[in-house]
């Protein structure tokens, strides 16, 4: 049973993110960092594509990595809050992937483009006139893929399931009024806890 104030995701939060949120920052042993687009299997496979020239494949073949994916986040001053005492919090929610990578064959990685482009632009897969094959190909050897087999999977939830009902329809209602980053994140932890956390937002302390 979910602790609805734990801050840990749990595996079916960490899948349900990963599903919405494909960019992230993949870190090597020798801390190097590349900032890159993925996708994500349920047969717990991260699939990513670096420049073939890149530096840090040296360190993707066979040795573990760590693939960080952030969420949306905002800051929560303390005037938010209509319970005190009070301190002012970061919100975010993140999920950290560990993995051991290994480098792609050019057959694995054509596979992995068309995955890729089903993903993001599935229409350019048979557009022949914007991607034809031969400039496909060309593209193909200027990139290496690399897959990602994961062995931890750790999702981190801070959107302030501590507070109080009325402290958070206040959070929300004054993040609403701000820039577009406040508000994608406030849609983000309303839409987030009413789907898993449900009794976060509920007033009935029974219901807690």
């Amino acid at each position: 049973m979910v602790n609805h104030k734990d801050t840990t995701m749990t595996a079916e939060e960490c899948r349900h993110f990963l599903s919405n949120y494909s960019f992230g920052s993949l870190i090597t042993a020798d801390l190097q960092i590349s900032h890159v687009p993925f996708i994500f299997s349920q047969e717990n496979i991260i699939e990513i594509h670096l420049a073939s020239g890149h530096s840090q494949l040296a360190s993707l073949n066979g040795e573990m990595c760590l693939l960080n994916v952030l969420g949306p986040h905002a800051f929560i001053p303390t005037h938010y809050y209509l319970t005190k005492p009070a301190v002012p919090a970061w919100n975010y929610a993140s999920v950290n992937l560990k993995g051991i990578a290994t480098l792609m064959s050019s057959q694995q990685l054509g596979l992995s483009l068309d995955k890729m482009l089903g993903v993001y632009q599935p229409e350019l897969i048979e557009d022949k006139q914007t991607l034809p094959d031969e400039f496909r190909q060309k593209m193909m050897s200027a990139i290496t893929g690399v897959k990602i087999d994961l062995r931890e999977m750790n999702g981190k939830l801070k959107l302030g399931q501590h507070r109080s009902p009325a402290d958070q329809g206040n959070v929300f209602e004054q993040l609403a009024k701000g820039s577009e980053d406040n508000r994608c994140y406030a849609r983000f932890a309303q839409d987030w806890l009413a789907t898993y956390r449900p009794s976060v937002l509920r007033k009935d302390p029974a219901a807690r």
